[in-house]
């Protein structure tokens, strides 16, 4: 019989002592890393492309609202405001609420 010995290393120091650390909501194996501390799924999925995430981005450029982006596509529009966010570019053009900052108060 043959056995087939799999190393994990962690994704952000590279060391090589991980250990199981529970499950996560969606029930994939979880692992901390003794090292750095570090802890999450070593292969998460990738959920949207990235040629999804543009489409639905420029899908947002045309103005429907994000409860249509929501009902077209099936993603959260908190997905959709996280991705926003992430492009201040199309922010400042479209003048997005979700890429304003919030306004500060000052106590006088």
């Amino acid at each position: 019989m043959i056995r087939q010995v799999i190393t994990y290393r962690c994704t952000h120091c590279h060391s090589d002592q991980i250990v199981k650390n529970g499950h996560n909501p969606q029930g994939k194996q979880q692992y901390r890393c003794k090292a750095c501390g570090r802890g999450g799924v070593l292969n998460p999925t990738v959920r949207y492309s990235e040629q999804q995430k543009e489409q639905i981005l420029a899908t947002y450029r045309e103005r429907p609202s994000l409860r249509g982006i929501e009902r077209i596509y099936g993603v959260a529009r908190q997905t959709v405001a996280r991705w926003l966010k992430k492009k201040p570019s199309l922010c400042r053009r479209l003048k997005a609420p979700y890429c304003l900052p919030k306004p500060t108060t000052c106590s006088n």
